[in-house]
């Protein structure tokens, strides 16, 4: 049975803390298994970053939404997620981890891919045309324990991520389970180190554990006082379309379009962020090229 994309959503602790658990190996499998992310060890980083996004849906209310960048030291050189309230998940590489060699990348662990000058971002669309952003370093250089790290110094919430990755010989995504908790108002001292220690089991989970509906088990077996609030389907999703890919093709230029026609090929232009392929046939471009013309008899703007 396939992997359900799943959010739960609990209160635990005697209803101090509310932790976070997802499913998500195949929205992983979608966004972070695209051909031009060709290195297994940027590829694992992205994987963190898509699963830690995830996570963060469930913090969301009604139209929030949230982006995630944790930026590596060299230049060009950062992984991105972007999150909605409704478990929309979409990610993307920076141009520097596509550009470079993978075989060099795969050379190097993730605290080494990341530098001593890397930082996370956030950006939360609060509603009513205002965001809040923080920003913190990442002395971990783990992604993971940085992300604790964020909301600690941050937003001074007292936070706890813990994400297993799984993979299977050809590099897919066997298993993607994840733990976000956090203390509420008047959670007594020593909490978080018990929810801490009970997270460690989660990679010891069994895979049977994290298939299909026997996931929402999970929480019970990392937790004897748990209630179940919500479940949320998590799926990658990015909302680009052929329409919104017109810009990028008139980037191209008349006369690179033009070629094109001449040649009787199709163009095709990629979306950034899911990797979607849009393909413009040539008299589709003509009629493009047609519709932008000049009238007979117009005069052209003054320089």
């Amino acid at each position: 049975m396939a992997a359900e994309n799943l959010l739960i959503k609990t209160l635990a602790c005697r209803r101090q803390a509310r932790i976070f658990f997802v499913n998500n190996a195949d929205l992983l499998n979608t966004i972070c298994r695209r051909p031009a992310v060709r290195s297994r060890r940027v590829r694992h980083a992205f994987a963190l970053t898509v699963s830690a996004a995830s996570l963060l849906s469930g913090t969301l209310k009604d139209h929030q939404r949230l982006s995630l960048k944790v930026k590596a030291s060299r230049p060009g050189c950062a992984w991105y997620a972007d999150v909605d309230a409704l478990g929309n998940v979409r990610g993307h590489l920076g141009e520097g981890w596509l550009n470079a060699a993978p075989e060099d990348l795969d050379r190097l662990s993730v605290p080494q891919l990341i530098g001593d000058r890397g930082f996370i971002q956030m950006v939360k669309d609060v509603g009513m045309n205002r965001n809040v952003t923080g920003i913190t370093d990442m002395p971990r250089r783990n992604i993971v324990d940085d992300l604790t790290h964020y909301f600690n110094q941050s937003e001074q919430t007292p936070t706890h991520f813990a994400i297993h990755i799984d993979y299977d010989d050809d590099g897919g995504v066997r298993t993607g389970v994840g733990v976000l908790a956090q203390l509420l108002p008047g959670a007594p001292e020593g909490l978080m180190d018990r929810i801490r220690e009970a997270a460690r089991r989660l990679p010891h989970i069994s895979l049977s554990n994290a298939e299909g509906g026997a996931f929402r088990k999970l929480p019970f077996l990392l937790f004897d006082d748990i209630d179940v609030l919500d479940e949320v389907r998590v799926q990658a999703y990015c909302g680009c379309s052929k329409a919104m890919m017109l810009p990028m093709l008139h980037a191209l230029g008349t006369g690179e379009l033009a070629a094109a026609c001449e040649r009787n090929e199709p163009v095709e232009i990629l979306c950034r962020i899911c990797g979607q392929s849009y393909r413009f046939m040539p008299e589709e471009i003509r009629r493009l090229l047609s519709r932008d013309a000049p009238s007979p008899g117009s005069v052209p703007p003054s320089p």
